[in-house]
């Protein structure tokens, strides 16, 4: 990894920075939504929000990046993202609740760009080393879950304000962040350089390979966000696990999610894009069965490790295949719908979560996953089997 190529590393770092945010609404939102809601109903709404606002601007931000290209819109996000801390700051700062959703909404634009760093960093190496890109790409996740609520909590009583000063401590990471990326300098491949038109989406989406890199990404993300999310209700509500043991569950699991990244691309590499996705799902399968045997702390800690794991394996595989279903001149077109897909199933599996196992208990919501997992197998499944009967003609 030593030899990637230095927009890997550009990229990685200013990810770390300006993703921060996402731990930091997820840490503060509940707490300021709460003092500052009209109904305690509402409480949850400005981290909603957040979701809600990358499905909504990942298409924007993709014709966006078409246009003007990748360095004046990551540039611009940062721009947009500090001044959106400042925005968010003042609304706390003021009491006014729809104020600070809709600057919370508004960070779905930086996060949404910042998602699309992942294919920057796929573009700057070649086609072989893309999954140890990406790999790198995700350990910027392991950053921001470390560095996000750092901030949240240093920030916190810094103003007269609660948590005033966390978002001024975050609008200060955008600095950095923006000088960094200056240095960032897209690759041109020859292959770019392609005669005749895009295909239609239609055309491009009806592939095989297209159905199995999206669907696996987002039956990933989907899965991984139903069940975390409706974990520390159930431990914590349902099975009556105090805060201390609930917390150290989740941050197992997002460590689980992105450590891996140090040798999943290495494991793509030497196994492929097949073995390393059905090792992803078979290993969602075995974090349902172990929360299906019990309700102790153990199970809730080994099903949330290897719900982070199998996240991981599934996502950095389905990720570097994506390619492998477009042309340079069509990737942004393609890469949106990904992200568009993805973000939006992961939306709704995180929103309705908690009325899942309000309503049905923790054994059902995990047996609504199954079918998902089985999905996410046959895909990858009718993709080989496409592909060895195109070789064999």
């Amino acid at each position: 990894m030593h030899n990637m190529h230095k927009n890997v590393w550009l990229l990685m770092v200013a990810q770390a920075l300006m993703g921060s945010i996402g731990p930091v609404v997820v840490f503060v939102g509940g707490f300021v939504g709460l003092k500052l809601a009209p109904s305690g109903n509402l409480a949850t709404l400005p981290v909603a929000c957040m979701i809600v606002g990358i499905a909504l601007w990942i298409q924007p931000t993709v014709k966006l990046m078409s246009r003007i290209g990748r360095k004046k819109t990551f540039l611009l996000a940062s721009i947009w993202g500090g001044l959106n801390c400042l925005l968010t700051a003042y609304s706390i700062t003021i009491g006014h609740f729809w104020l600070f959703c809709f600057s919370i909404l508004n960070f779905g634009f930086m996060i949404a760009t910042n998602q699309q760093f992942r294919f920057a960093a796929m573009e700057s190496v070649p086609t072989d080393t893309a999954s140890k890109a990406i790999s790198i790409m995700l350990i910027a996740g392991l950053l921001a879950a470390f560095i996000g609520p750092e901030i949240a909590f240093w920030g916190q009583n810094l103003f007269d304000i609660e948590f005033v000063g966390s978002f001024m401590l975050m609008a200060a990471l955008f600095v950095p962040a923006f000088f960094i990326l200056t240095q960032f300098k897209p690759v041109i491949f020859e292959q770019s350089k392609v005669e005749g038109e895009p295909r239609p989406l239609t055309t491009i989406a009806k592939q095989p390979v297209f159905i199995a890199a999206v669907a696996s990404a987002t039956i990933a993300f989907s899965v991984m966000s139903f069940i975390m999310t409706a974990t520390p209700i159930s431990m914590h509500v349902h099975s009556h696990f105090d805060v201390a043991a609930t917390k150290w569950v989740i941050q197992s699991h997002i460590i689980a999610m992105y450590l891996p990244s140090f040798f999943t691309g290495l494991l793509i590499a030497k196994f492929g894009h097949e073995k390393i996705l059905y090792s992803g799902v078979l290993t969602l399968f075995i974090c349902l069965m172990i929360g299906f045997v019990g309700q102790q702390y153990v199970h809730y800690w080994f099903s949330l490790v290897l719900l982070g794991v199998g996240w991981n394996f599934m996502f950095v595989s389905a990720t570097a295949l994506l390619p492998s279903s477009y042309e340079p001149n069509e990737r942004f077109k393609v890469q949106g719908i990904n992200d568009l897909i993805m973000f939006t199933c992961q939306a709704i599996a995180s929103l309705s979560a908690g009325w899942v196992i309000y309503s049905f208990g923790w054994n059902i919501m995990l047996t609504m996953c199954v079918p998902l997992l089985l999905l996410a197998a046959w895909t990858v499944f009718n993709w080989k089997r496409h592909s060895l009967q195109q070789r064999s003609i």
